[in-house]
């Protein structure tokens, strides 16, 4: 079955290939041109599967954090969104969509939806693609739309097939299990739920014991997703120095970590490494550590509330009390601009518990 869809990952783009450029002229000159129309219509596949399942969350209510294809990545927030290209990690071309639904809800129904979006509008936009083919004469007009469909038509079957490999389930073995009625209590989904209570509005602090420890027993990253989620419960309780204590966890599980999936993990380790810093400075009253060479650009602006955060502690510790409550401003700003709920509780309570323990 694996081998099968990788064939329809091929064929996406060789038999977009071959129809468009059938119908372009014999000249040299065109072979360009098919090329990038033919890739075109693969990217354009993708798109389509991804905006699916993004339209699918959207349609049942579901917490969206992020919609990525290839290297552009879109941050989506409560007002409005960011795009954004990320650093390349793997080879092929492919995409995903970030979303939680919270399990206290009607679960395996809007999972249901949510996985069916992705290939149903890949096989929507194929029909309509044929459709249109059929309409049109002959020519790269025709060529282009039988590019098109044939692209979506290999995606959208390709991604029913249930499959699994390595990390990755397919949309169709994800509907399989729901449709048969997968227990939402199931150990393997207790990063989602976790995360569903989490965008729904609960702190990490109020988070079920039960499924942080079915993460610590996971495969990596999932002991990592559950020491950063501690942490972050220290951080709201201003419980300093045992959140600085996690530091050692920290650099035991990162150097356990294969080097490709330390490079795919990279903004988690840089903003676990962040938070760490932060706590340090806040146990020994000294922000040294509180460098800009601990997020690059790119990452503090992805995470400006907790640079903020951070930057806040840096004035203050300077005697800049201006600065301090200028940069406690914007954190709050940006974490309630966030579509996970919990972040806004969690950054008040953090700045509550760090102006608490500094000016008392």
């Amino acid at each position: 079955m694996c081998l099968l869809q990788m064939a329809l990952g091929i064929a996406a783009t060789m038999v977009s290939l071959m129809l468009f450029m059938l119908t372009l002229p014999k000249e040299p000159i065109w072979i360009v041109p098919g090329f990038i129309v033919g890739f075109s219509a693969v990217f354009l596949a993708v798109v389509t599967h991804e905006f699916g399942h993004f339209l699918a969350a959207r349609c049942c209510r579901i917490a969206v954090l992020r919609v990525r294809v290839g290297r552009w990545d879109v941050r989506i927030l409560r007002h409005g969104w960011k795009l954004s290209r990320r650093p390349k990690i793997e080879p092929r071309l492919g995409g995903f969509v970030m979303a939680f639904m919270d399990p206290r809800g009607a679960w395996r129904r809007q999972q249901l939806w949510f996985v069916a979006g992705g290939p149903l509008a890949n096989l929507t936009l194929a029909a309509v693609a044929g459709l249109g083919a059929l309409l049109v004469g002959n020519g790269s007009t025709r060529g282009a739309l039988l590019a098109l469909a044939a692209a979506n038509v290999c995606l959208g079957i390709a991604n029913l097939l249930p499959t699994q490999r390595k990390a990755v389930t397919s949309d169709g073995l994800w509907l399989l299990r729901w449709w048969r009625g997968l227990d939402i209590n199931h150990p393997q989904l207790a990063f989602m739920r976790l995360m569903g209570l989490a965008c729904a509005g609960k702190c990490s602090d109020e988070l079920p014991e039960k499924d942080l420890r079915l993460l610590e027993i996971q495969e990596q990253p999932m002991p990592l997703m559950a020491l950063y989620i501690r942490l972050r419960a220290l951080l709201v309780q201003g419980r300093w120095q045992e959140a600085m204590g996690l530091g050692i966890a920290f650099q035991a599980y990162r150097s356990s970590l294969p080097e490709a999936l330390q490079r795919a993990l990279y903004e988690l380790l840089r903003l676990m490494l962040v938070e760490l810093s932060f706590a340090e400075a806040m146990a020994r009253r000294d922000a040294s550590g509180l460098v800009d060479d601990l997020l690059v650009p790119r990452l503090r602006r992805e995470y400006a509330g907790i640079w903020a955060r951070c930057l806040a502690l840096r004035a203050q510790l300077a005697g800049d009390e201006e600065e301090l409550h200028r940069q406690l401003a914007l954190g709050l700003e940006h974490a309630a601009n966030s579509p996970d709920l919990s972040l806004e509780k969690e950054e008040s309570r953090i700045q509550h518990c760090m102006l608490q323990s500094l000016l008392g």
